[in-house]
């Protein structure tokens, strides 16, 4: 097993705990002072520490690397952190989004008006959605980011807004008819 220099361990735990923004490996071992290897093994030490039951964080991967509470805990803090670092306009965007997915951003740009564009720009470039480019118009949906950033599963959003039967039926017919 490697040994490493306890303060490099956790100087990069305070990096990862003080971002908001996933950071690449490269850049974590730039600010370290050392190769990505190493950072690596580093990693993985304080991946060990958070996999233990009596932890409530865990190192979350997606994007780069950032500390995020564990999924099971989500639900007990997260009133304390009501991500505030996203707009109302930008929540009001993505919940759109998140319960109609795949949606033409065309069809946002009708309900919210003008300034969608700015939302799905700022959503993009947090990787918080996927923009596929259809005809003169986007089709937006959720990213793995989303649940990860969330803590939520799409699947539950869905079940949790479940829409009514008729409406299942034509978002189906739309669907076969894009096919």
């Amino acid at each position: 097993m490697v040994k490493f220099d306890d303060n490099k361990v956790a100087l990069l735990e305070s990096i990862l705990f003080t971002t908001t923004d996933p950071i690449s490996i490269e850049k974590l071992a730039k600010m370290l002072r050392t190769n990505t290897e190493r950072t690596s093994g580093m990693l993985a030490v304080l991946k060990e520490r958070y996999s233990r039951p009596d932890s409530g964080i865990m190192i979350s991967e997606m994007g780069g690397y950032r500390l995020t509470v564990k999924p099971d805990f989500v639900q007990d803090v997260a009133d304390l952190t009501p991500h505030a670092d996203l707009s109302r306009g930008v929540l009001r965007v993505l919940a759109i989004i998140a319960y109609h997915e795949p949606i033409k951003q065309s069809d946002i740009v009708k309900v919210i008006g003008n300034r969608t564009y700015e939302y799905i720009k700022e959503l993009t470039e947090r990787g918080l959605i996927k923009v596929e480019k259809k005809s003169r118009t986007k089709i937006l949906s959720t990213s793995p980011l989303f649940e990860e950033y969330f803590g939520v599963k799409k699947h539950v959003i869905k079940a949790g807004l479940a829409k009514k039967p008729e409406e299942k039926e034509a978002g189906k017919q739309e669907e076969d008819e894009t096919l």
